[in-house]
């Protein structure tokens, strides 16, 4: 921003100005320098560069679209999707602009994009990096009436295929006009180019975001990259904001966001009537005898709920400072898996400098730490790389339909065998309805999704999922892949769960409030399946804009509100969680110093506090103790002062009571670690272990605590949950990793250091 002595220092009236601007003609943009005023630069356009150049001190810029009103008119075209109307006409208010056009849309859009007003630019290049300006004056009668504007790259993809960069509208993309004529500021930083051909600029504006009327006129493109101007010296939002306040975005909000919103309430109340679940621990003594008065601590160790991220094969598998911190942060926060990347075909066929090895390597990773992981994908109708994916099919033209039908079949069988059970669950079928590119070919139809979805059953024993964009983060595709999914049980295909990917991006502006979130849960719980959020992130576009910060920080919370409290949903996967590797670093929890984000926070303090269970209490007269908590696993302590017992369990609906027999010591006690029975473990087993402790470096230390023959985080959870048992602390010398002689807290820090440092 530039500082207001500057500013103030460089104001002149407008009539000075004029006589110290002028217009130097091009080819394709008209540049106005320390000339004579040129009379070809319209009366409205001499208005906004004087208005610019006072009230925040910016150097003439080049007008992308033209000189006159007539000629940015001219050079955009109203885009519909059937059912959109536009007009023009002439502008009586009073506002500097004297020419509009009416867009109308007659119905409920299915997505924002489907509406737009466009304007191709053919005649100028730019640089990546580029400062431009966008403005616009809009205004509209209809009641919540919505826009958005984009600056993007319309390209041909090295597939030969049309394809649509990223919006680089850097702040205040979205505009609910009122029914003032308002003059509205984009400031637009130029990306680099996607990799293809073909690249045609273009300033849109999208409205399909309802049936609506919008008005909108002198719409103008200022360039700046040949000025000493940064996108951050450009206004922001409607014009006559202070210089440094924060732009407001009225997209930067959603319905049902305010403090003790009705929505937010009925769901934790549903939260603990679905989450949460009653059950008894009663103890024992050896004869059997229930003990009244025994300390009782029920803590949690792990959510039923699937709380998991995407990982990448580079931080799993490598030995860097961050790679390691990366599983650290990970193994702590998180209990499912998706490998983001490296179950692609293109990064699995090594066509992406990558290889199938590292998955793999990922994947018994994850299995080793007894975390779950699903795979993404077996099936994206996308020959090859575009959109992120593709079944690495080349030269497609060159095969029929049936060789093409084939070539996938093998491709899914291949993969589900080459990963074989190192996955419980696959994203089956994804993008089914964002690109159904194979089915466009009308010789390739759903008996062609009949027999891979076949396929994928018979080569797997994972379940088969579902996955679309959409549908709880914008609401497009929401019928389309319910209907979608319909056709697959009609047809006895075997479908298992629903994937919801969850992307939100506020520069796209796909935000659906949390009760539209829940509407969907409930549509598409009609299918008695489950439902997963798949690749949950939330994108905005400036991390040092608090408003937007502020924003992220709430819907992580509302989103995260919804999804619990709704019992068709098993789980939210987040897209990942570090900035220094995840593809839309404003979304991570953690800063690349690993710094916890504000949207972070709000996932710890849910999910590890909120949500989590931790309690103490003792037993009545029968032995018991009642109590309710949220549903996952527990360690269970009890002790009367003399003798004490720990024991782990899985907490669900169909736990009745959980035993806990007192003893002086837990060896040799064969505790199981179900809560009704269960197979013995081996004598001298801590509890919740698979065997008796071992020394596996001959350093005379239990480093495999839990008796499974690794050494891994489990072991670290295993003494942190057993430190204080009798049987620990009586061979107190092989659990003592930090040498002091005693068996504490510091002695779980020093085996996690030992383990992973």
């Amino acid at each position: 921003m530039t500082d207001d002595s500057r500013l103030s220092g460089n104001r002149r009236t407008f009539l000075k100005w004029l006589g110290a601007t002028g217009v130097a003609a091009g080819s394709g943009t008209a540049a106005l320098g320390p000339a004579a005023a040129d009379d070809h630069v319209g009366e409205y356009r001499q208005t906004l560069l004087a208005d610019l150049e006072s009230a925040r001190g910016l150097p003439a810029g080049s007008f992308v679209y033209g000189t006159s009103e007539q000629a940015a008119l001219d050079a955009f075209t109203f885009e519909d999707a059937g059912a959109g109307t536009s007009s023009t006409f002439e502008v009586d208010a009073d506002v500097p602009i004297t020419q509009g056009v009416t867009l109308t849309v007659n119905e409920e859009p299915s997505n924002a994009y489907d509406y737009t007003y466009q304007g191709f630019i053919s005649d100028t290049s730019f640089s990546a990096g580029d400062p431009l300006l966008a403005v616009a004056y809009v205004r509209s009668d209809t009641e919540e009436a919505q826009i958005q504007a984009g600056f993007k790259y319309q390209y041909t993809d090295p597939n030969g295929e049309t394809s649509y960069s990223s919006n680089t509208v850097q702040e205040s993309a979205s505009v609910t006009p009122s029914a003032e004529w308002t003059r509205y500021y984009f400031p637009i930083e130029v990306a680099e180019k996607p990799d293809g051909s073909e690249h045609t600029p273009y300033l849109e504006f999208w409205t399909g975001y309802a049936e609506q009327t919008v008005e909108m006129g002198g719409v103008a493109l200022l360039d700046y990259g040949d000025a000493d101007v940064a996108v951050g010296d450009l206004p922001a939002g409607p014009a006559g904001a202070q210089e440094g306040d924060s732009p407001t975005n009225p997209l930067v909000n959603y319905e049902g966001r305010e403090e003790g919103a009705q929505w937010r309430e009925d769901a934790r109340d549903r939260i603990e009537e679905v989450r949460k679940t009653d059950f008894e621990v009663e103890v024992l003594d050896e004869a059997g005898n229930a003990v009244e008065g025994a300390d009782v601590e029920v803590a949690m160790q792990d959510h039923a709920f699937d709380f998991g991220s995407a990982v990448s094969v580079t931080h799993i598998t490598g030995d860097s400072e961050d790679d390691q911190r990366y599983r650290e942060v990970f193994l702590e926060h998180f209990n499912k898996a998706v490998i983001e990347n490296g179950l692609k075909y293109p990064s699995f066929t090594g066509a992406w400098g990558d290889s199938k090895a590292g998955a793999i390597d990922t994947l018994e990773w994850l299995d080793d730490k007894n975390i779950p992981a699903r795979g993404h994908y077996l099936l994206w109708e996308e020959y090859n790389t575009d959109g992120g994916g593709g079944m690495g099919i080349d030269n497609p033209d060159a095969l029929s339909a049936s060789e093409t039908v084939e070539r996938v079949d093998q491709r899914i069988e291949n993969q589900a065998t080459d990963v074989g059970d190192l996955v419980t669950e696959w994203d089956m079928h994804n993008h089914p309805i964002w690109q159904p590119n194979f089915r466009s070919d009308d010789a390739i139809g759903f008996e062609a999704v009949e027999q891979w979805w076949g396929t994928a059953d018979a080569a797997t024993d994972a379940e088969l999922y579902t996955n679309e964009m959409g549908n709880v983060a914008g609401g497009f595709f929401r019928d389309q892949h319910d209907e979608f999914v319909g056709q697959l049980i009609e047809n006895d295909l075997p479908i298992d769960g629903v994937g919801f990917m969850g992307h939100v991006q506020l520069p796209e502006g796909n935000v659906t409030p949390p009760a539209e979130i829940l509407e969907t849960y409930d549509q598409f719980a009609e299918h008695d399946l489950p439902i997963l959020i798949t690749e949950f992130d939330i994108q905005i576009n400036d991390r040092g804009n608090d408003e937007e910060v502020a924003f992220q920080e709430d819907l992580t919370r509302d989103f995260l509100i919804a999804s619990f409290s709704h019992e068709a949903v098993e789980g939210v996967m987040s897209w990942g969680f570090w900035a220094g590797d995840h593809w839309r670093p404003t979304g991570a929890y953690y800063d690349e110093d690993w710094t916890l984000r504000p949207n972070g926070q709000q996932f710890m303090d849910l999910v590890f506090d909120e949500w989590w269970t931790e309690e103490s209490s003792s037993t009545d007269a029968d032995g018991v103790y009642a109590t309710t908590g949220f549903k996952g696993t527990y360690q269970i302590t009890a002790s009367d002062g003399e003798a004490s017992t720990e024991r782990q369990v899985q907490i669900s609906d169909d736990t009745d009571a959980v035993t806990v027999t007192l003893s002086e010591s837990d060896a040799g006690e064969g505790e199981d670690d179900g809560a009704d029975g269960g197979e013995e473990t081996p004598e001298g087993t801590l509890p919740g272990g698979q065997g008796p402790p071992q020394d596996l470096d001959g350093d005379g230390h239990f480093e495999d605590v839990n008796g499974d023959g690794k050494r891994n985080i489990a072991d670290v959870r295993s003494l942190l949950n057993n430190r204080n048992g009798d049987t620990v602390q009586a061979n107190a010398g092989a659990y003592d990793f930090d040498g002091d002689g005693s068996v504490d807290a510091g002695d779980v820090l020093a085996l996690f250091r030992k383990l992973y440092r």
